[in-house]
């Protein structure tokens, strides 16, 4: 359809990635450069402790350069963080003549760390990063020595003081311009997602939802970003700023407008005038003080019947206010407008609030669809989760139906409508509706 590009998603994660690359044997480098310095004083403890931590960090960069970024990246720190502390109580004594200073790198620790955590999100680097800096606040606001301490002479700190500090000066302004570039990135996407909408480079794609016996009933609308330069980009990739930039409720806004603009043409030709679009609705947008009002006069302005526009929230809508959500659904369902609760059972929902919604479908998620391969267990939960969800009274559709094997199976579980590649995929408007009206041959299976 269009040229293959790098989204902006995949060139920060690039840089994130490069940055990581970088400071594995970075680290590993300068904690070999102090190794003939410590051999020089003849100070052979932290000769055998340096070179100890300049294994371990060639072995963690190795680790993270042909096995797993992440970990060697993990494994790094949290050398560098026990060293760190090792060497500030034991060696590196404050007196009145020269403060302590090797601390400082707990802040180089604490922003790889950062790198890294943007990449992989995880626990432990969390933890690793809060135990940096608040080493750093306590040794930065202490004196504290200890009787086993083993002091360098302050002749000896004095110059590896001045040597410290130029070593971290250099490696901040390296790890600042290395993050700085996949800051970059996110910061160019959300200034052109900015203009995206009033510049009409977003566009809707369509896929089929069939019923039992595999008639067409309506359709997903799902939003597409057609780049100038990178062509069209998923929303995968850039919903996540999106949601970070509060540009949600704009972006929800458009594909409502055009989705019911779709509509009323619809009406116009006998081969599309039943069905309906469903479109998904971000948490934010659900609960701005003018959702409903502004949905309402957009479907009166194009004179379409309210029963054909179906509206998908996600599970995150939970955590807020219920009442407040019931209260939103309940006046949208007096307006005829019907609610689908979209990826069923991969986020907060639970029987409770199930049984106060007003809603009138359950989407099962294609997670739990491809699970019926994974053997009895996976085909036995899907089955009671149809089983739940018709003894709520709610239609229940299938999503991700790949096979036929699943249809039938979905079928036997008692969904009555269904949604995937096996029926079609998302497609632009003009080549949807050149296929719903014998234009050309139907979706395959």
């Amino acid at each position: 359809m269009t040229r293959s590009h790098p989204t902006f998603h995949t060139e920060r994660l690039q840089h994130l990635h490069y940055a990581c690359r970088c400071a594995l044997p970075l680290a590993a480098l300068v904690s070999g450069a102090w190794i003939p310095f410590f051999v020089l004083i003849q100070n052979w403890h932290l000769v055998a402790i340096e070179s100890t931590l300049f294994a371990f960090l060639t072995l963690s960069w190795q680790v993270g350069r042909h096995w797993n970024m992440s970990l060697g990246m993990l494994l790094a720190q949290m050398a560098c963080l026990l060293f760190i502390f090792y060497f500030s109580i034991y060696f590196d004594v404050p007196s009145e003549e020269v403060p302590r200073v090797s601390h400082l790198y707990l802040l180089i620790i604490a922003l790889a760390g950062y790198g890294n955590f943007q990449r992989d999100r995880s626990q432990l680097q969390l933890a690793i990063i809060f135990l940096s800096l608040a080493g750093f606040a306590v040794f930065s606001s202490t004196s504290m020595s200890f009787d086993f301490a083993l002091p360098l002479p302050d002749s000896v700190r004095s110059i590896t003081a001045w040597m410290h500090v130029s070593f971290l000066a250099a490696l901040l302004c390296v790890g600042v311009i290395l993050l700085q570039e996949g800051m970059t990135v996110d910061s160019k996407l959300r200034r052109e997602l900015r203009s995206a909408i009033p510049r009409q480079q977003f566009e809707l794609f369509f896929q089929p939802q069939v019923n039992r016996e595999g008639r067409l009933i309506g359709a997903e609308a799902l939003i597409r970003w057609k780049h100038p330069k990178r062509g069209y980009i998923q929303p995968g990739h850039f919903i996540p700023t999106a949601e970070r930039a509060g540009l949600m409720a704009d972006l929800g806004n458009w594909v409502i407008e055009n989705a019911v603009k779709t509509l009323a043409d619809w009406t116009t030709h006998e081969s599309t005038r039943d069905l309906v679009i469903a479109v998904n609705i971000s948490a934010d947008h659900f609960l701005k003080q003018d959702f409903v009002s502004r949905l309402i006069d957009t479907l009166n302005a194009h004179h379409v019947s309210p029963s054909r526009l179906k509206l998908e929230l996600t599970e995150s809508v939970f955590v807020t206010e219920v009442d407040e959500l019931i209260g939103k659904m309940k006046v949208l369902q007096r307006h005829g407008i019907s609610i689908a609760l979209d990826d069923f059972g991969t986020g907060y929902s639970s029987l409770s609030y199930l049984r106060r919604l007003p809603l009138q479908q359950l989407k099962i998620d294609r997670s739990f669809v491809r699970a019926i391969a994974e053997g009895s267990r996976g085909a036995s939960l899907v089955t009671r989760i149809s089983q739940m969800g018709q003894d709520l009274g709610l239609e229940m559709l299938a999503e991700g139906i790949e096979n036929d094997e699943q249809f039938q199976f979905m079928l036997s579980c008692g969904c009555q409508s269904f949604q995937g590649y096996y029926f079609g995929r998302p497609v632009a408007l003009e080549t949807f509706e050149e296929r719903i009206r014998g234009l050309i041959n139907p979706a395959d299976h």
